[in-house]
């Protein structure tokens, strides 16, 4: 019998909920289960009719064709599973478990402008075939054929596939069809977003990288930060600035010195290590020392300007003519592997292209990488003031991608090569990304604070990111913003495809820049979401889409070693990177004539569209593309507006959530505001009290009444304000509400529920087997041995043998990715609760990543069930 000790007065007072329910092992009616609980299902879940554990069970229903589609509600998030053929795993234990060939899967669904469709795939255990080809469609009938509206198609990465429908699109019913046409099998999760949801696309565990036994600690103000960092027992520790401090532990591990699962256990230990500071008295933030990259993808008289097809794009050419000062004395520091030069071990000669505008900063730092990730030749693993790029050390050319980023920005104007988009202006290189172009936020956040405090600079761009967010980075960078009156901070928005903040681009404080190709067109791989404020040509190696006979490629400075003397070279690259310094260079143009433009001002021109043109959602784009004509007129006029801003920047409402608070804020921070009106654009959407100022709130609410169930609305909050000191303007808030669908409509597919051996997750004890019923699983457990256990439950859609896997659905008691142990003793439970999703959550809602996770194995014992079929493969006329 059981019992369990945690939670024992929450699950106490939950046990009237359930007195032994069906599912799985279950119990009869005069003797209760041991362990008896529910699954809730996330409102709007889905899942694939026809995975290859329906296939397996010959319960799979097809929906590859039209006829068959699966109706998916508003905001759906649906898993899924295809495969371009059949056959066994041959990856370790894998190797008995069969899967199954499914080609296309078609979902119906109502979508109207501004709605987006996105594919995240997640490859089945077998790494040694190549990526599948996949293709995301939109299909609309016409005339009675299905007409194909949009698509995005993918076979050289993992990226997802995403579609938004635009503005002048036709409103009403389209089948979605994912499909693939060659490769291993693999997982999907399909979601559908309107233009008032945020990050949808949080459907696997964050795992960024960090090194390995060091923190970044700060204390409380009244504990004495100094003092404090000394008494730590550490092997080093070192002073960031502004309270912060890395901590490197007794021991410290080398990972290249350590086998992969070495490092999975240092990493484990290290989070560990941090938990047990966090809860040290006088400790008021303990994170991981989080790594950053590179945000790249690949590598007139001037010789190479005719291939620089992004300076057009961005008019710098006509911008030119406005600013005849070109950015002369304009400070951007170019924080990243720092600058190429023939002479690396003791700086200076730097590329020819760069050498004029190239600034040290006498007797000071400027090289912030260290440890394990320095490889330069002066010192070891020290800080120093030489910020010469040392290469890589291997036999091949390096990345020169510090060099590349500078020459986008400023370039000089000479006979050699090409042009930067501010070519005066004085390039300051900070080496902060070392080893196969990766730093820590240690150093990073030591180069912001010595960099906010330098009258030189104006700009720092961060064509680096991560997806680790640092409490001790933003406030170096809320220190460098200076509430708008500091240094503007542009990042490159991230690499990946998706709408999972990228920091730092996705900080309030920081200037995010999305990539397009030379038709103004989103780069397949650049971010979307929260880490876009604007986009600037960033290239896509994929395309032609300026019809030019060459690849949309970014050209600029480079440099080659491999013949092991350093020279001056040149290379087209794409990403994310490559947008960031145009934007960077813009602001440099526009302070060269407007010395007493603030960074405050320049953000609230760019919210206002006087930057940038528009080029498509905001969603996808942001403010749009990066004008620097526009942008020079605007610095020129003089007359920067005032803004206003909203948090959240869009309003979602459900069954669950009628109300809201919206917060205001003016652009540049100070100003003051008032705001004169505030309108809804439907009936059911309620307004409080209108504010006198931006300093105090909005209560905003619906009604439902007269509303239809099983319905998604959406319309407009449009606040008018009238700044003191400019014009007065409006502000638009999207707004949708969704009244969601029947819980008996959401099925997350078959979930095995496991006890887990508490001492090896990979040791299942215990199994059953349950179907969605009524929108939720009810599952039960007899005669469980006493003992410690974890209480997990999933779907296993392409057959492998394990759930929880990223992609796929997944119940974890009490919270999904904080699992916690059960002790199971001498008396009935029931009343359990879990909540499964294909969602996952946050690194923020974790407190730490999630680190070595790869899903609960199953019973796959001989002779053992796995629901109502043995758990080694089975025949299949498939």
């Amino acid at each position: 019998m059981t019992r369990i000790v945690p939670v024992a007065t929450c699950l106490m007072s939950c046990a009237l909920l359930l007195s032994g329910c069906g599912g799985g092992s279950g119990g009869s009616s005069e003797t209760p289960p041991d362990l008896a609980g529910m699954i809730n299902i996330e409102s709007g879940t889905r899942v694939d009719s026809d995975t290859s554990d329906d296939i397996r069970l010959g319960e799979a229903v097809d929906n590859g064709s039209p006829g068959s589609a699966q109706a998916l509600p508003a905001g759906a998030i649906a898993g899924g599973y295809l495969s371009f053929s059949n056959g066994t795993y041959n990856s370790g234990t894998l190797e008995s478990f069969d899967y199954f060939e499914d080609t296309t899967d078609l979902y119906v669904t109502d979508l109207s402008p501004g709605d987006r469709v996105a594919v995240q795939v997640f490859l089945s255990p077998d790494q040694s075939a190549s990526v599948p080809d996949r293709t995301l469609r939109l299909l609309k009938q016409q005339d009675g054929n299905l007409v194909e509206q949009y698509s995005d198609t993918s076979s050289d990465n993992l990226q997802a596939l995403m579609i938004t429908l635009p503005d002048g699109a036709e409103s009403g019913s389209y089948l979605i069809e994912v499909s693939t046409s060659s490769g291993i099998p693999f997982r999907y999760v399909l979601t559908l977003a309107d233009q008032a949801s945020g990050s949808v696309m949080n459907t696997r565990y964050t795992d960024p990288a960090f090194m390995v036994d060091e923190a970044i600690v700060s204390f409380e103000p009244v504990s004495g930060g100094y003092g404090m960092a000394a008494a730590m027992a550490v092997a080093e520790r070192r002073d960031l600035g502004r309270g912060a401090w890395l901590m490197r532990r007794d021991g410290a591990r080398h990972p290249a010195a350590m086998s992969a699962t070495q490092v999975q256990g240092a990493r484990e230990d290290t989070l560990e290590w941090i938990r047990e500071l966090r809860s040290q008295p006088g400790v008021a933030m303990a994170e991981p020392n989080y790594l950053y990259s590179s945000q790249q993808v690949s590598p007139d008289n001037d010789p190479l300007y005719d291939r620089q097809w992004n300076l057009p794009l961005a008019r710098a050419p006509m911008a030119w003519q406005a600013a005849p000062k070109v950015g002369a004395g304009i400070g951007i520091a170019v924080m990243d592997t720092g600058m190429f030069s023939t002479t690396p071990t003791s700086g200076g000669n730097w590329h020819p292209d760069l050498n004029d505008n190239v600034r040290l900063v006498s007797g000071q730092i400027m090289d912030y990488v260290s440890g394990d990730l320095d490889i330069d030749r002066e010192d070891d693993g020290q800080r120093d003031t030489n910020p010469a790029d040392p290469g890589d050390g291997k036999s091949r050319s390096s990345n020169f991608h510090g060099t590349h980023v500078a020459g986008i920005a400023a370039a000089v104007d000479n006979t050699i090569g090409i042009v930067g988009m501010t070519p005066s202006a004085l390039i300051y290189p900070v080496r902060v990304l070392g080893r196969d172009g990766v730093g820590s936020s240690a150093d990073l956040i030591a180069a912001l604070n010595w960099a906010s405090g330098r009258g030189e600079i104006d700009v720092i761009n961060l064509s680096l990111g991560g997806l680790g967010p640092s409490d001790a980075l933003k406030s170096a960078i809320d220190a460098a913003w200076d509430s708008g009156n500091g240094q503007l901070i542009v990042a490159a928005a991230g690499n990946q495809g998706t709408d999972e903040p990228t920091y730092p681009a996705a900080y309030a404080n920081v200037i995010g820049v999305g990539a397009v190709d030379g038709s103004s067109e989103r780069a397949s791989y650049s971010n979307v979401g929260e880490s876009v404020d604007v986009v600037a040509p960033g290239g896509d190696a994929s395309r032609d889409a300026n019809q030019d006979g060459v690849a949309d490629v970014i050209v600029s400075t480079w440099g080659r070693d491999d013949s092991g003397a350093f020279e001056p070279s040149y290379a087209g690259l794409q990403g994310t990177s490559m947008a960031a310094p145009h934007v960077a260079g813009v602001y440099a143009l526009m302070k060269g004539e407007a010395p007493t433009i603030t960074p405050g001002e320049f953000r609230s021109l760019l919210r206002n569209g006087d930057l940038t043109e528009e080029v498509g959602p905001a969603f996808e784009y942001g403010a749009g593309l990066i004008n620097a004509l526009a942008a020079m007129d605007a610095a020129l006029d003089g007359n920067f507006p005032i803004t206003l801003g909203a948090s959240p920047s869009a309003l979602q409402f459900n069954s669950a959530v009628l109300s809201a608070e919206l917060e205001f804020s003016a652009y540049p921070e100070g100003e003051s505001v008032t705001i004169t009106g505030a309108t809804a654009g439907a009936g059911w959407l309620k307004l409080g009290e209108v504010p006198a100022d931006a300093s105090m709130s909005l209560a905003v609410s619906v009604d439902t009444s007269g509303l239809e169930d099983n319905n998604r609305y959406t319309t407009e909050l449009v606040i008018a304000y009238d700044p003191q000191n400019g014009d007065p303007d409006t502000l638009t808030v999207p707004v949708s509400l969704r009244l969601g669908t029947s819980t008996d409509d959401r099925d997350a597919g078959r979930h095995y529920v496991l006890l887990v051996n508490a001492d090896d997750k990979q040791d299942t004890i215990e199994q059953v087997v349950v179907s969605a019923s009524g929108g939720e699983y009810r599952f039960a457990f007899d005669q469980v041995e006493p003992g410690e256990y974890f209480l997990v439950a999933g779907t296993d859609m392409d057959n492998n043998g394990l759930i929880c896997e990223n992609g796929e659905a997944c119940a974890e008691y009490p919270v999904n990715g904080l699992p916690e142990k059960i002790v199971i003793g001498d008396k009935p439970i029931s009343g359990v609760g879990l909540s499964t999703s294909f969602r996952r959550p946050t690194i923020s809602a974790l407190g730490l990543p999630r680190v070595g996770f790869e899903g609960y194995r199953l019973k796959s014992d001989s002779g053992e069930e796995r629901g109502s079929e043995p758990v080694r493969s089975v025949e299949s006329d498939l």
